[in-house]
Parts: structure tokens; sequence; C-alpha cells
């Protein structure tokens, strides 16, 4: 119950920082993905089924941004990126064997590869099945600055959930710090 409550409320945070704070420090209207930092980060540290509910979560609530908040046109893709982030989560779980606490260079790595797999999805569902053939722009332009963006932030914040699983465990635990 204790780490529902917890996974709650770093959901929170992360939408609240990515619609309201990233705002402000974005590049050329490119902002790094947090909710995508925390999906991938969950489904690599706690499993298949970790990573599916919280990208479920993370996804359902950028579904409501782009509905509602952003206006960005993917309003009537309800679900889409709840879809695309549950994805991207369980995928991510699938390498919770390779899990090393101390390894920063895989986590990252994956972060980098789903946000790439994230735009590259939204490009063909978005852009390329209404023939706008811009590929090599959209690449350049929109999906590698993200990635970019993306791992740097997530370079800070992977650290601060990595610390969050480790107290949870150590809490389960009774005080060993290894994980599943």
């Amino acid at each position: 119950m204790k780490k529902a409550i917890v996974m709650t409320l770093l959901i929170f945070l992360c939408f609240l920082l990515q619609t309201g704070v990233f705002q402000w420090i974005s590049f050329g209207g490119i902002m790094p993905n947090l909710l995508l930092i925390l999906t991938a980060s969950f489904g690599f540290m706690c499993g298949e089924k970790t990573g599916l509910l919280t990208g479920f979560a993370c996804g359902f609530l950028a579904d409501i941004y782009s509905a509602y908040g952003a206006g960005t046109g993917t309003g009537d893709l309800i679900g889409f990126y709840a879809l695309l982030y549950m994805l991207i989560g369980y995928y991510n779980g699938k390498f919770t064997r390779l899990f090393y606490p101390e390894d920063l260079k895989l986590p990252l790595a994956l972060i980098a590869a789903s946000d790439v797999s994230l735009n590259l999805v939204c490009y063909c569902v978005m852009f390329l099945l209404r023939a706008r053939l811009r590929a090599g722009y959209y690449f350049l332009h929109i999906i590698l600055p993200e990635a970019v963006y993306t791992l740097i932030i997530a370079f800070l914040a992977y650290p601060l959930f990595l610390a969050v699983v480790k107290r949870q465990n150590r809490a389960e635990r009774g005080g060993n710090e290894t994980f599943d």
C-alpha cells in the first residue's frame, strides 16, 4: 500500500514538473519527457508489471494533457499515449535481470531508446500517415534534440528514482538492500 502511494505521488510530481516547470526550460519547443524517464526507470528497476502500471498511469496523464491542456491536436487519440507508455514500461521491465544499481549506462541507454521509439511512433501515427513525409527534418529537429535533453534530465532524475526504490526495498525487507 505504501509503495502504491509513493508511486502515485511520484507520477503526479513528474506530471506537474513536466507540464509546469519544464515549459519554462524548453529549448525551441523541445522539453524533456520526465514521465517517460519515470516509466522506463521503474520498469527497468521493478519489473514488467510495475513498468506496465506506471506506463499506463503516466500515459493516461499525458493523454489527458494532450487532449485538454496542451492543445497539441492529439485529443482524438485518447489512449494513444497510455498504450505507448505501457509498452515502454513493459519492455524496459524485460531488462530487470540485468539491473545493477551502480551502473548508469544501461538505464540511460534504455531511456534514450525509449524516447526515440516513442517519438518515432508518434511521427508515424501523427504525421507520416497524413502524408507529411519530412522524416529527416522531424528526426533531426524534434526526435534527436528531445532524446538528448531527456537523457540529460535522466542523468539527474534516475539516481533519485533509484534512491526511492532502494528505500522502499529496504523497508520491505527489513534493512536488506538487495533487489528482486
